[in-house]
């Protein structure tokens, strides 16, 4: 659920960097086009180095912004530079549009939405209260100035702090609810103990991968905990949920997202689903779930034990698009597998890795 709403949140500052690049071309076209910039007569001498301070930024951020998902550390500095950049770009433009009674003066609406959408009402509040303070103060550096721009400051103020506050509102409520939409979702398809995508999901997930043309290849993978039974037959069920939680953690630590996804296909039970019929990345991922499961040891009071899993994995190379027929394969060479001596992954090519 934190990863997708992490993505949420990279989309959303994709759209800010989209629109800014629209304000830059409009800014361009107000300026420098003869027809308009002869009819607003804005002024322009400083207004060049904000283009290149503008498109050196804006440029540095979509670089950025293609190599920020899954560094969070790198989206979380992209998302705070946007806002102060939006910040010294707003009033930079205010000064240069007419001060007080600048008709660029809605886009602060837009510097607060993007603060609260980070950092809630908290982002509302600093974010519009710097905003009055800097307008303030550019209205005192304009005096004199005659009583329509007087009002128009004050009905600006106004609108800032009611519209601001009421739009910052209305996002907030909205990141809540979707949030708790993810919530739910995500409740629905992982398992709770593990900590992995459920059964349920897997069958999705494998049904999506056979309709979506682009991943025609993968690979289906089915695992078993060997003699799970005589484990909470013998320490207990509380140990064996330890067991499974284990598992669920190794699975996840070991299969890159970028390869492949793990399920609880249900009991002791396991599944993967790769996104690639290519043994050579599959295997070192399979070797490396033998590796941690080699190294980790329960203890209860009837004493200290280690386990065992068991690997059928069964390459879509033939392009097979029955996702019953697939896992029927896959979980043929489980069974071929546990038949064998346990313990080991059977590949539907031959290639055996004993753990």
């Amino acid at each position: 659920m934190k990863d997708t709403f992490l993505l949420t949140d990279f989309v959303t500052e994709q759209i800010f960097s989209i629109v800014r690049w629209i304000f830059l071309v409009v800014s361009c076209i107000v300026f420098y086009y003869p027809p308009i910039a002869s009819i607003v007569n804005f002024e322009l001498h400083t207004f060049n180095y904000l283009l290149i301070f503008g498109f050196a930024y804006m440029s540095i951020t979509q670089v950025a912004l293609w190599l920020a998902p899954g560094k969070q550390t790198l989206f979380n500095l992209l998302m705070k530079t946007g806002i102060l950049f939006d910040y010294i770009a707003l009033m930079w433009l205010l000064c240069l549009t007419g001060g007080v009674v600048s008709p660029l003066f809605p886009i602060a609406y837009l510097l607060i939405m993007h603060s609260t959408i980070y950092w809630k009402i908290l982002g509302a509040t600093v974010s519009c209260t710097v905003m009055v303070i800097s307008y303030t103060i550019l209205f005192w550096i304009s005096l004199p100035l005659s009583n329509l721009s007087i009002v128009m400051f004050l009905l600006n103020v106004t609108f800032l702090i009611v519209i601001g506050f009421l739009g910052a509102l209305i996002v907030n409520r909205e990141r809540h609810h979707q949030k708790l939409q993810y919530i739910y979702k995500d409740l629905v398809v992982r398992d709770y103990l593990t900590g992995l995508y459920n059964h349920r999901h897997f069958q999705e997930s494998l049904k999506n991968s056979l309709s979506d043309i682009n991943k025609k290849e993968m690979s289906v993978v089915l695992a078993d905990i060997d003699n799970f039974k005589m484990i909470n037959d013998q320490h207990g069920h509380v140990v064996g949920d330890k067991v499974l939680m284990k598992i669920g953690e190794i699975l996840q630590n070991t299969i890159p997202p970028s390869l492949g996804r793990s399920f609880r296909y249900g009991g002791e039970e396991f599944a993967i689903l790769f996104q690639t019929t290519d043994k050579e990345k599959i295997i070192p991922c399979l070797e490396q779930v033998y590796k941690e499961l080699r190294e980790v040891q329960f203890s209860s009071d009837n004493g200290v034990f280690s386990i065992t899993m068991s690997f059928g994995l069964y390459t879509n190379q033939q392009g097979i698009s029955n996702q019953v027929e697939l896992v029927s394969r896959a979980d043929k060479l489980l069974y071929k597998a546990k038949h064998n001596g346990k313990n080991q992954a059977i590949f539907d090519c031959g290639t055996v890795i004993r753990g």
